[in-house]
């Protein structure tokens, strides 16, 4: 005889959405030479890859200004960031600092650029240097203060190219795959290009183990590991999982009143998910050789 369990958001419990709870509605349940295996896992791709919680989201560029050196001290906010992303950002900060200056066709021209290179499966930074005066057809910025804006000086009297610094915590050095650091290590005046010195990672989280208290899996380590899935969508959308086969595991022997479904990344750190709309279809039976 077998059984099918059902979880969903109705038995989520804590704060982080990653551990669910079933309470047998018998009140007790007597596991006895049986086993349980994944019949079906849905799951929201909802956790961050930028998260103060991750300890992972800050950097600072120091640009030339008229007075000499501002450094922007950003903190990325928690949220799922590809590299363009991130760049957006910096972009956002630079304007809110008058670090940009406007070409002959109103666009806005920044200074500091980073992007993809798959050739290298590594991420290209590009600091460009700073002008001493206006290109031909450019402006100053004219809002606000500070930066380069008409009233606070305008551009540096030397030449400085930007440079990228990644504390030693902190930092989104491993997303972006730099070590912590200066980039260049020290100033120059002429622009720069740079390759990651590690491997980006993207994100923290490249795989799901999903854990049950039932499970008395004799080999492994942590003994209550259910299954591993890999995560087969984008960010915002459903994970679907459905084993081609059933992986059977044996359950300890005991009562159980209820037990507990944990969902953590390929390392056993906690996932931080924000959607708990989960569905998870679970087999349990006695031993076919009992």
């Amino acid at each position: 005889m077998s059984y099918s369990i059902v979880l969903n958001s109705s038995n989520v419990i804590g704060s982080n959405n990653n551990t669910f709870q079933y309470n047998f509605i018998s009140g007790s349940f007597v596991a006895k030479d049986s086993e349980i295996a994944i019949s079906s896992v849905t799951i929201p791709y909802s956790w961050y890859n930028i998260s103060n919680l991750y300890n992972n989201n800050k950097l600072s560029i120091i640009f030339p200004v008229s007075s000499g050196l501002f450094t922007l001290n950003l903190t990325i906010p928690n949220g799922f960031f590809s590299v363009p992303d991130i760049q957006n950002y910096i972009n956002q900060q630079c304007i809110a600092n008058n670090l940009y200056l406007v070409d002959s066709s109103s666009n806005y021209v920044y200074y500091y650029y980073m992007t993809y290179s798959t050739v290298y499966y590594k991420i290209q930074v590009l600091c460009t240097a700073v002008p001493t005066s206006l290109p031909l057809g450019y402006a100053l910025p004219t809002v606000g203060t500070g930066g380069w804006a008409v009233g606070s000086g305008g551009l540096p009297a030397s030449g400085y190219c930007p440079q990228l610094v990644l504390p030693t915590t902190g930092s989104i050095g491993t997303i972006i795959g730099f070590a912590p650091g200066s980039y260049p290590s020290v100033s120059t005046a002429s622009s720069q290009n740079f390759l990651s010195t590690l491997t980006p990672v993207g994100t923290t989280v490249n795989s799901l183990v999903i854990r049950c208290s039932l499970v008395k899996n004799k080999i492994g380590v942590p003994t209550d590991i259910l299954d591993g899935m890999p995560i087969n969508s984008t960010f915002g959308s459903n994970i679907n999982y459905s084993p081609s086969f059933e992986r059977w595991l044996d359950l300890a022997d005991g009562t159980y009143s209820s037990f507990n479904i944990v969902f953590s990344d390929q390392n056993l750190n906690t996932l931080y998910a924000l959607d708990p709309n989960v569905s998870i279809t679970l087999i349990i039976r006695k031993k076919l050789n009992k």
